[in-house]
């Protein structure tokens, strides 16, 4: 190969890292939105959503934590509880990418974010709660889908809204 050849290859890498990142961007997109409008799968206890109140607004999380108070002490959440985390982080995570001014949060998988922070990731099992997370271009994570599986787990002292205030008010 010659010089041009490998100047080039970095610069494919960092390509295919790029559409990954668009790619992983799009899915928790899709997911965010499947959380309150999917109708042939749609989210356990969608019923207890109104849809005029999800507007990826920082004050829409409030109702997301009215949401996961009612789902989270019936039995059924459990059948679907990778649904649930998926669909709903992505929505939080969709509302701190959204309202935070100053950085630019990427969603990146699992793997990814254990290259970026191998110490934090060492023995981090790879769980729902850490499928996905956003990252802010530096050395900064963030789980929402860990937030809400801890709120399923532990009630409001892990409020959604709280957690996503704080992720905001920080990247602004």
């Amino acid at each position: 190969m010659n010089r041009r050849t490998f100047a080039v290859l970095p610069l494919l890498a960092l390509y295919r890292n790029a559409m990954a990142t668009t790619n992983q961007n799009e899915a928790l997109s899709d997911l965010a939105l499947m959380f309150f409008q999917e109708r042939s799968t749609p989210t356990y206890g969608a019923h207890y959503l109104n849809p005029l109140k999800l507007d990826f607004s920082l004050a829409s999380l409030k109702h997301v934590d009215e949401y996961l108070e009612r789902i989270r002490k019936e039995p059924e959440v459990e059948k679907t509880w990778n649904r649930v985390v998926l669909r709903t982080g992505a929505y939080i995570g969709e509302v701190i990418r959204r309202n935070s001014k100053s950085v630019l949060w990427q969603w990146i998988g699992h793997d990814d974010a254990a290259l970026i922070a191998p110490k934090l990731f060492d023995g981090m099992p790879k769980t729902i709660a850490t499928a996905s997370v956003l990252h802010d271009g530096k050395a900064g994570l963030t789980f929402p889908l860990g937030k809400v599986e801890k709120y399923l787990e532990n009630g409001s002292e892990d409020s959604v809204h709280f957690y996503a205030e704080v992720m905001i008010d920080r990247s602004n």
